[in-house]
């Protein structure tokens, strides 16, 4: 499976805008390190990852395109009304193994990171930048309350996780998750904000499932303390497609 990445596209991208900021991800001149990624992601995840072939970064001294080669795997893309129990079930088994391994720094997979304690200024830069991109959107009343609230909160650790999760990132085999094959934004960073990304891709019934498996082998945050700032995030990323700023935020809670 070969991947070509549109820059042009990548630069004008609201979620890759907020991945660079935030966790220093610039994907067309990083992508010649993800064999690292690959890699490590293999180790972790209990589903299938593709065996990591060749990539190449954007040459500025040639024109050329960052591009991935990995093996292709064999399945069908999940789509979200076919999704049942036991594909949740799985979900919430892979996160959960991702979710122990942690690490005292934030950003790409393949760097040593940022130190912890860099990551309220570093969150709350990202809330301006993103804000003054979207003053239209987003009303000072809002930011002013996040950048409150993400203040009083402090991160003890990172792990894997997913920023732009979505179902249709995995394959599925005779009902049950087999794979995942687009790995391109997992980075370190603090598992709630992948748990209230969650919160918008599970329903009721399918939240009490994940629960029930995560918290098999984890305690759950309490989320009420940074709902507002990581939603506002995600949204400002652009992480779903929403437009409605007000049905975003005061989407219902499930964790």
């Amino acid at each position: 499976m070969l991947k070509v990445c549109n820059s042009q596209n990548v630069n004008t991208s609201s979620f890759w805008q907020g991945m660079k900021i935030l966790f220093d991800v610039d994907l067309p001149n990083q992508i010649d390190k993800f064999d690292q990624l690959y890699s490590k992601i293999s180790t972790f995840s209990p589903l299938s990852i593709p065996h990591f072939m060749a990539s190449g970064s954007v040459d500025k001294d040639t024109p050329s395109s960052a591009y991935i080669l990995a093996q292709f795997l064999s399945g069908t893309m999940v789509e979200p009304v076919s999704i049942d129990d036991e594909m949740v079930a799985d979900l919430a088994e892979h996160i959960s193994v991702l979710h122990h391994n942690q690490r005292a720094t934030f950003g790409t997979v393949y760097s040593n990171g940022v130190t912890v304690s860099q990551w309220t200024n570093q969150l709350q830069d990202t809330l301006k930048i993103l804000a003054g991109k979207q003053s239209d959107v987003i009303s000072d009343t809002l930011l002013n309350d996040v950048l409150v609230e993400s203040d009083r909160y402090k991160v003890d650790y990172f792990v894997p996780i997913m920023p732009d999760l979505r179902w249709d990132q995995f394959l599925q085999k005779e009902g049950k998750l087999s794979a995942l094959v687009d790995l391109d934004a997992i980075v370190y960073g603090p598992r709630e904000l992948e748990l209230v990304l969650l919160e918008f891709l599970l329903d009721e019934q399918q939240a009490i499932i994940f629960l029930e498996k995560y918290q098999q082998t984890h305690s759950l945050p309490d989320l009420d303390k940074v709902r507002k700032s990581y939603r506002l995030l995600l949204f400002m990323m652009n992480v779903l497609g929403e437009k409605n700023i007000d049905a975003w935020m005061q989407a219902p809670t499930r964790f």
